[in-house]
């Protein structure tokens, strides 16, 4: 099983491991609020965007993360950011989590192509058997996006996090599996070439 992290290429992005270089970008795109509305994070200043980043970074070096940047093929923008964590190559299992996008690019074939890469790389690159999801329990709109691509919904991790504002939250735990992976994609092929054929992003 590999781990050798290479770019990731779609048809409206790519996805390449994260840098320093990415942070002075990111920085503009993260300290945005509403990408933190739903979340139990609430990242105000650009000195948290760093922590964030810093973290990423300093766990890609120990292998145990694989942050991404999304790339916008036409334009060059950054749209968002994602990681694949929790990276267990003795169980062949990890969670595709920290998904932040530009409020911009909502709505686009941005956060679709970005778990068919991702998801891709963890089966076929990875050789992974299992790749979860951990959702906000009152995140309704991250948690249709998962189930859209066919993810399962396993349960509730209820009391599972506490927000900045003291606000106790339930997750909602998703996952795919190997088995499912072939449909999964078909499905994500489906919906990248039939849904998102004739937008721009």
């Amino acid at each position: 099983m590999s781990n050798n992290v290479k770019e990731l290429n779609g048809t409206f992005i790519r996805m390449v491991p994260m840098e320093a270089a990415h942070q002075h970008e990111l920085m503009a795109l993260l300290v945005n609020p509403q990408i933190w509305e739903y979340t139990w994070r609430k990242i105000t200043s650009p000195a948290q965007v760093t922590g964030l980043l810093d973290t990423a970074l300093a766990n890609q070096a120990k292998g145990t993360e694989l942050p991404f940047v999304m790339i916008e093929q036409s334009t060059g923008r950054i749209a968002g950011t994602s990681r694949i964590m929790h990276l267990d190559h003795i169980h062949r299992n990890a969670e595709i989590g920290c998904t932040w996008i530009s409020p911009k690019f909502w709505r686009t074939a941005v956060n679709t192509e970005s778990k068919a890469l991702l998801l891709q790389y963890c089966f076929e690159s990875l050789g992974l058997i299992r790749v979860n999801f951990t959702v906000a329990g009152d995140n309704k709109r991250s948690q249709k996006a998962v189930e859209r691509i066919g993810a399962v919904k396993e349960g509730m991790l209820r009391k599972h996090r506490i927000t900045a504002e003291g606000r106790i939250l339930d997750s909602v735990l998703y996952s795919i599996i190997d088995d499912e992976w072939p449909a999964v994609k078909d499905n994500l092929h489906y919906l990248l070439n039939v849904k998102y054929a004739d937008k721009k992003i």
